[in-house]
């Protein structure tokens, strides 16, 4: 390891750099890592996650389901519902898996939106993101505050802040095996070494193995 590294009063982004660059000279690994989020990007996949599991323990979106957590199909659905940022169209479909079509201010009949085609449609968007857990995992809001259709009290993502970064699972477990090998310790062991940490690892609902931040 790069023993010279201090992590006290480095950035996050100067910490991560210097994990990546240790695991690749130390173990001749590239550990692969998210880019480009957008505020878009992330709203789209929060407000995903909030109509098909919202998996928050303490923040629900403005309009429930009744019994439910997650966005009012109702609202979801509604022809007045003005969308923040996003595209209602990336969203809802038809039964016949098309696109909504407005008549004024309501749906063209034989072209509203179909609950099933569109929880489909978000499940797509979901999985074919790379969302953890099989697209089941939590993603904050883009916005501060969030903005319709959901606007929940959920915080923007750290993500957009450039302080929390997501790296590939596969290239965590092949240096989890590498340092077993090494007999240099534990991940997280090697990870705070450069003032990082997992804090959503143990998470009882939505666990993400592969999200860090920095230590304080």
């Amino acid at each position: 390891m790069t023993s010279s590294f201090d992590p006290k009063g480095k950035t996050f982004d100067q910490r991560l750099k210097a994990f990546l660059a240790d695991a690749k000279s130390t173990y001749l690994l590239t550990i692969g890592q998210d880019n480009g989020r957008t505020i878009a990007w992330q709203q789209k996949h929060h407000v995903a996650h909030m109509f098909l599991y919202n998996s928050y323990k303490s923040t629900k979106p403005s309009k429930v389901s009744t019994g439910k957590r997650t966005i009012s199909w109702e609202h979801f659905s509604s022809p007045t519902t003005v969308w923040n940022t996003i595209k209602a169209s990336d969203f809802l479909r038809t039964k016949a898996n098309a696109a909504p079509i407005k008549q004024g201010s309501k749906w063209k009949v034989g072209f509203e939106p179909d609950q099933a085609a569109t929880e489909k449609q978000a499940k797509f968007l979901q999985t074919s993101a790379g969302i953890g857990n099989n697209g089941k995992a939590m993603v904050s809001s883009g916005l501060k505050p969030c903005g319709e259709p959901c606007k929940c009290g959920a915080g923007r993502s750290k993500h957009l802040d450039g302080v929390a970064a997501d790296l590939n699972s596969g290239h965590l477990t092949q240096l989890k095996t590498k340092l077993t090998v090494a007999k240099a310790g534990t991940l997280d062991e090697y990870l705070k070494k450069f003032g990082l940490h997992r804090p959503l690892l143990n998470h009882p609902s939505s666990p993400e193995k592969w999200h860090v931040e920095a230590t304080t």
